[in-house]
């Protein structure tokens, strides 16, 4: 990991839900589907208009990733909120042998009691202290409201299915959920105006799993 993009210098996103999927459809019209890997996101970051002094913060946090070599942190405004009624990372995993890897269905506790639409279809998470790099920086989104009981424990219904296990009392992040990303292009291009001003744009994608 090295550093965290400036979340004030993201103006704008071009967000992107990625399946690779193979599709084959027959002369008879009949479509064949198989699955060709794992799910994964991806986004244009689009900076304001920025100063030379705040444009060369961003070419040097980008030189530092070494084009797609490294990976990155960044929050994304509004996105890595939630719309639910959760103001803190208080949920936590609650699966006594923990879940395995493909789970679409997450047990947690740790809400507020009797809480509906505490998260809402859509809500971005990560499991964070599972002991599983990959599921540290793998984002999952919501695929129905959580609601919970009158202890405060839920279940969250994800996609895609877990990529690897997680386990028992792993804390869920569900505030400024970070995504891990990295940059898609060996080169990156930076205009500069006459003016004194300059924009970037960066094509980024998750990282999953750890940098080698």
């Amino acid at each position: 990991m090295s550093g965290t993009f400036p979340s004030n210098k993201v103006r704008a996103l071009n967000f992107k839900n990625n399946h690779p999927n193979i599709v084959t459809t027959s002369l008879s019209g009949r479509r064949q589907v198989k699955s060709q890997g794992q799910q994964f996101f991806s986004f244009t970051i689009q900076t304001p208009i920025l100063s030379i002094a705040d444009y060369k913060e961003v070419m040097g946090f980008l030189a530092s990733q070494r084009g797609q070599f490294d990976q990155f942190a960044v929050n994304l405004p509004h996105l890595s909120d939630p719309a639910g009624s959760i103001t803190s990372n208080t949920l936590a995993v609650n699966e006594p042998s923990g879940a395995d890897a493909g789970a679409t269905s997450i047990a947690v506790d740790g809400g507020v009691a009797s809480a509906t639409g505490y998260m809402k279809k859509g809500d971005f998470i990560r499991f964070i202290s599972t002991g599983t790099t990959a599921n540290n920086t793998k984002v999952y989104v919501l695929t129905a409201d959580l609601d919970l009981d009158g202890t405060g424990a839920g279940t969250l219904n994800i996609e895609p299915g877990l990529i690897d296990s997680v386990n028992n009392d792993s804390t869920v992040e569900t505030n400024n959920v970070t995504f891990t990303v990295y940059q898609t292009g060996a080169t990156q291009e930076y205009d500069v105006g006459v003016e004194g001003f300059a924009q970037v744009e960066i094509d980024v994608a998750e990282s999953i799993g750890s940098v080698t």
